[in-house]
């Protein structure tokens, strides 16, 4: 099992100022990134896990908006630079 990192999370869990442009779908369930271009959850994310014993609960359903299970996978910008004092 390979798993694959990146810099992204759920739009609704990182701070306003912190966040970059959307990456993705961000399963809560999984915790998997899929492409914008994919309109189902189905076949291999973007970001995560490649082999799963267990398939998610969601897989092949469809991205709808406002749907309790994925968010908006957006880039994590590094906090702000502290003023010298």
């Amino acid at each position: 099992m390979v798993y694959r990192g990146s810099e992204a999370a759920p739009a609704g869990r990182v701070a306003e100022e912190r966040r970059g442009r959307k990456v993705g779908r961000f399963c809560l369930s999984c915790g998997s990134v899929y492409p914008l271009f994919q309109l189902r959850h189905r076949g291999k994310p973007s970001f995560g896990k490649d082999h799963v014993s267990s398939t998610c609960a969601h897989e092949g359903q469809v991205f709808e908006a406002g749907a309790d299970w994925w968010q908006p996978a957006v880039e994590v910008l590094p906090p702000a630079a502290q003023p010298e004092s």
